[in-house]
């Protein structure tokens, strides 16, 4: 996760000298005032400048309490009150607390705190600027069709906003501090929940359980992420040389663990152990194992089989199931499941017979989320398919990678995620958009996205999407 580091500031007032009275050496001080917007009684809610933004009031950071009406005002001769994340306790009752904060914008007064701002001061959290952050927000309210005239930050009590706001109170209250420093950037760019836009959609008490499960399981992921693969650079008449190019300065190859941390066995920076069965670890040379653990970000992954009657085979597909999406009946007549006469037809069956057999001694397995996925591609990767088809995933410890859906033979498999986007107008009744991350070829890393059909889309559609898979879990789970 990255922090953004502010350095503390320091002034003194100097009054003019003369007369022998000496001058004013007292510190300035700075103001920060403005209204905290949430359901309930707001009377002396808990407000703080969050200063080593970890969603806690701490008992060292300037702080005050709300009037009835959620108003606040508090002061510090710390500057970088002005600039750091306003933070408010608002008690929910039966011992929950709902966490909401905003993003420091150097206003003395006229600061608003409710589930809207929470999400941009998320991203500057992690890292952002309050630019990128309203980037970021503003382009996902286009996609789904909620037009502002301004800033996100100058709207935020808006009627346009009004499920957005809904559906993120509703999140923050299912998240636990430690869970806020990542998870709460994640809800801010995936502003989605199996295809129903939060700014758009109101989610069900069961949507907001188990989208708030998803983002908890991602946000407890302590360790890092990995780089690129790639290590060698572009040049005049050359696209793979290992020499620095001065001519071509910056490039890839030049930056991250592939080039401060290259690793032996992977010939990147790519930090991989191979697990048996039990999840003992094995050597590097170890020619059977059944999963791959990434010692860069604590996940585990599925290790597949060529064996075509292996439940695990890599090319065996499913259907797309979850507690609020089932799937099409014309898709389950098509998927691996028929021929193999087993009845594991669909992601959650798979997930359940995997967690059930307790693989390399987890039971905590799970579909990978988007961004986990895309970043255990190696797009140094050099070995090749029998079609000639450059491999997306590390040889040396994922040997077996499938050739995706029958109908995209890109190598994708099933995600968590799916997404609103522009094209989510168009789809049938009861189908949702899904990326399809390509991993072979030419067209590895790139990202194209699909209809699946679930059971509400009318009969006789015909068949929509069907993708091989590859479980993940979380180190110590």
């Amino acid at each position: 996760m990255k922090f953004q580091y502010s350095f503390v500031a320091m002034s003194l007032a100097l009054a003019g000298c003369g007369g022998g009275s000496g001058g004013d050496t007292s510190a300035p001080t700075y103001d920060v005032a403005g209204t905290v917007v949430s359901a309930g009684t707001l009377l002396d809610t808990p407000v703080c400048i969050d200063l080593n933004q970890n969603y806690v009031c701490d008992t060292n950071e300037p702080s005050a309490k709300t009037d009835n009406a959620g108003k606040f005002s508090l002061t510090s001769s710390d500057k970088n009150v002005l600039t750091s994340t306003i933070l408010a306790q608002v008690e929910q009752g039966s011992n929950q607390t709902l966490r909401i904060a905003a993003p420091g914008q150097n206003l003395a007064t006229g600061n608003t705190v409710n589930g809207v701002t929470t999400l941009l001061a998320g991203l500057v959290v992690d890292g952002k600027t309050v630019t990128q952050a309203e980037e970021i927000v503003k382009a996902q309210l286009t996609d789904a069709g909620v037009s502002l005239s301004g800033t996100v930050m100058s709207n935020v009590q808006a009627s346009e906003l009004d499920k957005l706001e809904q559906n993120t109170v509703a999140l923050l209250a299912a998240m636990q501090p430690q869970q806020m420093t990542k998870g709460v950037a994640l809800l801010a760019q995936s502003l989605s929940f199996q295809g129903k836009s939060l700014a758009s959609d109101l989610l069900s008490e069961a949507e907001v359980s188990a989208f708030a499960e998803e983002i908890a399981v991602v946000a407890e992921q302590t360790v890092g992420s990995n780089d690129t693969g790639v290590v060698l650079h572009f040049a005049d008449g050359d696209t793979d040389v290992a020499e620095v190019q001065t001519s071509y300065p910056g490039q890839d190859a030049e930056y991250g663990f592939d080039k401060e941390d290259k690793q032996r066995s992977t010939g990147a920076g790519f930090k991989f152990v191979k697990l048996d069965a039990q999840g003992a670890a094995l050597a590097a040379d170890a020619t059977e194992w059944a999963c791959t653990m990434d010692e860069r970000t604590g996940l585990i992954w599925e290790n597949k089989s060529a064996d075509s009657s292996s439940v695990q085979f890599k090319d065996r597909t499913f259907v797309f199931e979850s507690a609020t999406f089932k799937p099409y009946y014309e898709d389950l007549d098509v998927v691996g499941c028929v021929d193999a006469a087993d009845d594991i037809c669909s992601t959650s069956q798979y997930v359940e017979h995997i967690n059930k057999q307790s693989l390399c001694g987890i039971s905590d397995w799970r579909l990978p989320t988007y961004q986990e996925f895309y970043d255990v591609l190696d797009l140094g990767e050099t070995e090749k398919d029998a079609k000639g088809n450059v491999y997306g995933m590390t040889t040396a410890y994922f040997p077996q990678q499938g050739k995706g859906s029958p109908d995209v033979e890109s190598g994708a498999i099933w995600l968590s995620d799916f997404t609103f986007n522009n094209y989510s107008s168009f789809n049938y009744e009861g189908a949702l958009q899904f990326a399809v991350v390509a991993t072979k070829g030419a067209d590895r890393g790139y990202v194209s996205f699909v209809e699946i059909y679930s059971d509400k889309v009318e009969r006789d559609t015909g068949t929509s999407y069907q993708f091989p898979i590859r479980l993940v879990a979380v180190k110590g789970q």
